[in-house]
């Protein structure tokens, strides 16, 4: 009866005493050879393998390391969904609008509001109920020598040529009248109101000059009236051309400045006076 195999029955070939067989099958091996007993497994082949080298252990980063603090800030930045959320639309009238746009809008208007209150002069309207003409005797106490030189020290001399007559009867003093509104909290002054353009006939007005102290000053969120006086050279002209030497004047405000509080003054942009060409202005007083 024959014995069944087993583990005992299995022997190495010895090396120094080889068949033909056995000779060919070890010096014709490789890694596609299959197993002696068949199984189908493929060999270990080791010709590919990787040389194994020193490895290098990587250190702890130093947290004071300029570096490594700059890479842990920018690490740490607002993230992106704070800036998105200004992106974020807002419906306003049925349409959407970007928070950051909203936000521009109003900081742009409060700059606006900011430079209007500081820097921007009172409104000036003409007031044809205060604005006439006068006679005065010019050079009672004076010749036109002496008067010229004390209308050059005081007053805002527009043409001195204009002043060519020693007779007080040529001309006349034109008071203009103005509205002033100051709708800002902070008081206005000014140091003269001088002549910027002196109309159709310039080479009739000789000066301008505010008529009392009181026009100099505009208080906070007040309205009041300002004079001003206007000396003319009278003689030959028309009524008309009379009236419109007047009516065709621009006056401009000189030294405005903003009082905030009672130690800060601010220089304030100058305001433009118009004539209005309702007033009348007679040369016959």
């Amino acid at each position: 009866m024959a014995k069944k195999p087993s583990m005992d029955t299995i022997r190495t070939p010895d090396l120094d005493n080889l068949n033909a067989k056995q000779s060919t099958s070890l010096n014709t091996f490789d890694r596609y050879t299959r197993a002696e007993d068949n199984s189908g497994k493929v060999r270990a082949d080791f010709t590919r393998a990787q040389v194994v080298r020193d490895f290098e252990v990587k250190k702890e980063p130093d947290p004071d390391d300029p570096e490594v603090m700059a890479k842990d800030f920018s690490a740490r930045r607002v993230p992106k969904t704070a800036a998105n959320a200004l992106d974020k639309g807002v419906k306003i009238r049925g349409v959407y609008v970007a928070r950051r746009r909203i936000i521009t809008a109003v900081c742009i208007f409060i700059a606006v509001v900011i430079f209007i209150m500081l820097f921007f002069p009172p409104i000036f309207s003409a007031n044809d109920e205060m604005s006439g003409c006068r006679r005065e005797d010019l050079f009672a106490d004076q010749g036109i020598t002496h008067y010229k030189a004390q209308i050059m020290e005081n007053k805002h001399v527009y043409n001195i040529e204009a002043l060519k007559s020693d007779i007080s009867d040529n001309y006349r003093i034109c008071t203009v009248a103005f509205d002033a509104k100051n709708y800002m909290p902070f008081a206005v002054s000014v140091d003269d109101y001088v002549i910027d353009s002196g109309g159709d006939y310039d080479g009739r007005v000789v000066y301008s000059t505010y008529l009392d102290k009181d026009s100099l000053t505009i208080p906070p969120f007040s309205s009041k009236t300002i004079k001003i006086d206007v000396l003319i050279y009278s003689d030959g002209l028309k009524h008309d051309d009379f009236d419109k030497a007047i009516t065709s004047l621009t006056f401009l405000t000189k030294g405005t400045k903003k009082h905030i509080g009672k130690s800060i003054e601010l220089p304030c942009i100058p305001a433009k006076l118009s004539v209005s060409d309702v007033i009348t202005f007679d040369p016959d007083v």
